[in-house]
């Protein structure tokens, strides 16, 4: 015997059943088209029993053995670890970005352009020992005395402004890193009650797709801040680490993040069952601690090292000097380093007390003027042996250089991460023409179970009215 004719009412029914289903995944699929964390499924279609008869083996129709979730696990696990790359180095260049501008003159990938600038330190240093220069051929001009002194205070103003903003940005980032710490726990609490959610689902129905798709989108967002890794147990649950420190257990969220603050006042993130300090290897914090304690900070303490040394070899060569009324021992520039170098009030107030002659009698002397002008083109130990324009152009070139690199280094992750994500996108993403075509497949195929449902309809009638 056969289905006979309930059998194949029956066979015809679950056929529509299997069409419908299918429909309505596609529907689904196409719904999430334009959604980037939203992995595509597939209605998986399998044969219905066969049932033996006299005349060999007859199938029975179709049905829905599971919904199929369309997603490539290695690939995923790569994006979590590319994502958390770029973020690296998206947020150092970012920032040594704004630290460049901070110095107020153009820089290339391999020097300084000390001309690019009305405001930059290079041409500062320029105007001061081309003023003294100047004086020394009328060393008792009032006006020069002014230049000399105007160009004194000018420079000091651009090493203020420099170190300032420097400290700024430097103070910025630190803010920054404390708010990316409450935002990376706030990401693993997140991504703990998912993993329990997905547990839950799978247990009762053990389809979670959507679910399985919010916790990949949780855990990419995530690796944007630090670099994580992940494993499952046998039952499927999830353990997270951060840079090896185990944030969370089976599902289990059992270590959280905290704010550590160093003796100079800057941000770190710690266990916070621990206190020590986790030290990241990629991600956007770890971007903004390497620019921060990094590149910035030796930009800022090679300024320094140039205004302390500018002060110094002035101020020395000055102290020895005398000024119109055969006076002595001032310095002409106030401060110790960038953040509070100064002009002295006394010279400012009274262009006489510039101390440009070798005698207390010889007004008219420049020894002391030449020997500062000199200094533009001297050789200083403190500056490891370059002159001042030397150390500044090194300094910002190395700066830039720092800065290309960093770019390069973006512009090939960016490339790599695309290719992954581009990769992944031909497993799990939606096709709006094969989706489509889909649908049209389903139609027909729940038209036709319609119509056998209906022809068999017609044959019980009329079996049924032979009996009457």
């Amino acid at each position: 015997m056969g289905l006979g004719i309930i059998g194949t009412m029956e066979m015809a029914r679950n056929a529509m059943r299997t069409a419908r289903a299918g429909a309505e995944v596609s529907g689904n699929n196409l719904a999430n088209a334009a959604n980037p964390a939203y992995a595509r499924q597939r209605v998986k279609i399998s044969s219905s029993i066969t049932i033996p008869t006299d005349k060999g083996p007859q199938g029975s129709g179709a049905e829905v053995s599971r919904l199929e979730h369309l997603r490539d696990k290695v690939l995923d696990k790569t994006i979590i670890s590319e994502k958390s790359i770029t973020e690296y180095l998206a947020a150092k260049q970012g920032f040594l970005r704004r630290a460049e501008a901070s110095l107020g003159q153009t820089i290339d990938n391999q020097s300084i352009d000390p001309n690019s600038s009305s405001h930059g330190v290079s041409e500062g240093m320029n105007e001061l020992f081309n003023s003294f220069q100047a004086l020394s051929a009328a060393p008792t001009s009032t006006a020069e005395r002014q230049t000399v002194i105007f160009n004194a205070q000018k420079i000091s103003d651009k090493f203020n402004t420099i170190d300032r903003r420097l400290s700024d940005l430097r103070t910025s980032i630190n803010a920054e890193v404390e708010d990316h710490i409450d935002a990376v726990n706030s990401r693993l609490k997140e991504v703990a009650v998912i993993a329990v959610n997905l547990g839950n689902i799978e247990i009762l129905d053990g389809s979670a797709n959507q679910v399985r798709d919010s916790l990949q989108s949780n855990l990419e967002g995530l690796a944007e801040f630090v670099n994580i890794s992940t494993t499952t147990n046998n039952d499927g649950e999830l353990s997270l680490f951060i840079d090896g420190v185990q944030m969370i257990s089976d599902n289990v969220l059992i270590e959280a993040a905290k704010l550590h603050t160093d003796s100079n006042g800057m941000h770190f993130m710690a266990a916070q069952s621990s206190g020590n300090i986790i030290n990241l290897k990629s991600g956007h914090l770890k971007g903004l601690i390497d620019a921060r304690d990094s590149s910035i900070a030796d930009l800022q303490t090679n300024v320094n090292t140039l205004a302390t040394q500018l002060i110094t070899e002035v101020n020395a060569l000055h102290r020895g000097g005398y000024d119109l009324d055969g006076n002595t021992g001032q310095d002409l520039f106030t401060g110790t380093g960038a953040s509070d170098m100064g002009a002295n009030a006394n010279i400012v107030s009274d262009p006489r007390q510039l101390q440009g002659s070798s005698s207390a009698t010889e007004s008219g002397n420049n020894d002391v003027l030449r020997d500062i002008a000199a200094l533009s083109t001297t050789t200083l130990t403190g500056l490891t042996g370059m002159t001042f324009n030397e150390y500044y152009g090194n300094t910002v070139s190395r700066f830039g250089q720092d800065i290309s690199l960093t770019t390069a280094q973006l512009e090939d992750q960016r490339t790599v991460q695309k290719m992954m994500e581009k990769q992944r996108e031909s497993v799990m993403g939606v096709s709006v023409d094969e989706e489509i075509a889909n649908l049209v497949v389903y139609q027909r195929a729940f038209q036709a179970s319609a119509k056998l449902l209906t022809t068999m309809d017609g044959l019980m009638r009329d079996v049924l009215s032979l009996t009457r």
